[in-house]
């Protein structure tokens, strides 16, 4: 595999019209990365949603204030 410092050499070996492409490529990592980190925020924000009102997850949440390994 070829390291950091080989790629950056690669693109000073380029012709100065690729430049253009090599940007416009670094743009669209940008914002798909940014794009998936939205995405992982609103997933969090509806599984918070869901988590609280749902009843069929939130059944056992009577037994919050039982001690679970008090012996009767």
């Amino acid at each position: 595999m070829t390291g950091r410092a080989d790629l950056l050499k690669e693109i000073d070996n380029l012709p100065p019209h690729y430049y253009g492409e090599i940007l416009d490529f670094v743009s669209y990592i940008k914002g798909k990365k940014i794009k998936n980190h939205l995405s992982l925020e609103r997933a969090a924000e509806i599984a918070v949603e869901e988590y609280s009102s749902n009843k069929e997850l939130t059944s056992f949440c009577v037994l919050d204030g039982d001690d679970f390994y008090e012996t009767r």
